[in-house]
């Protein structure tokens, strides 16, 4: 493949790992890791000139490998500001001493900004360094390119945090702003009076109402 496919093919990968992965609007997101094809060759260690591409980035959850820490050879994932994102360790053996030279496969996590991947042996001397950048769309530029995907999560270094969203704590309840109650109430109220006034009446009634009022001039009667 030529130079310009390749950097087409990891155009392509960045923007559907953007649009796919790392969207604001994906509630779940999937995680990636790198799996680099390498060749080990008597503690050494080189690109596996096997495959075209010297790793790939695949859909799944990364397990750190559990090693001893004693042999353990060191993989160390750079940023383009040249932050260590991430070290992982890996046995290029795989627990098996017998084994000298061949093909191995070796997985670290996905970063959006990472630049390159160091590879150490288990005296910390540098082996082999991986170009990892085609597949990363995280510049590190300052500036939240969000049409490619970055957002704060996998860009903090040109995304803010979001700010968050302030709650409202609901008004106190009241009658007065509920305006069924308040009909229901001044119906009530005018039910009372209905009530009160024909009991009012009815009293009257049986006593034969008021006296009628005396005529003007009538001398006021004495108290019995």
């Amino acid at each position: 493949m030529s130079k310009k496919a390749t950097i087409i093919s990891f155009a392509l990968l960045g923007l559907a790992l953007s649009s796919f992965v790392f969207a604001d609007t994906v509630s779940t997101q999937q995680n990636f890791v790198y799996r680099f094809h390498l060749y080990y060759d008597n503690g050494q260690l080189f690109a596996n000139r096997d495959f075209e591409f010297k790793y790939d980035v695949i859909p799944d959850d990364f397990v750190p490998e559990t090693v001893s820490m004693t042999h353990a050879f060191r993989g160390e994932i750079v940023s383009g500001k040249g932050e260590i994102l991430y070290s992982f360790r890996f046995d290029p053996q795989k627990g098996n001493s017998a084994f000298k030279k061949g093909g191995i496969a070796v997985d670290g996590p996905y970063f959006a900004n990472a630049a390159k991947v160091n590879f150490y042996n288990d005296k910390n001397q540098l082996l082999l360094t991986l170009d990892v950048s085609g597949s990363s769309f995280c510049n590190d530029d300052g500036v939240c390119n969000k049409d490619v995907g970055e957002n704060y999560q996998n860009c903090p270094n040109d995304c803010k945090r979001p700010l968050p969203v302030p709650i409202v704590s609901p008004a106190p309840y009241s009658i007065w702003h509920d305006p069924f109650l308040l009909g229901l109430a001044a119906l009530v109220v005018v039910v009372v009076v209905l009530v009160v006034w024909v009991i009012i009446k009815r009293k009257r009634a049986k006593s034969g109402g008021f006296p009628p009022p005396m005529p003007l001039g009538t001398p006021p009667q004495p108290l019995s």
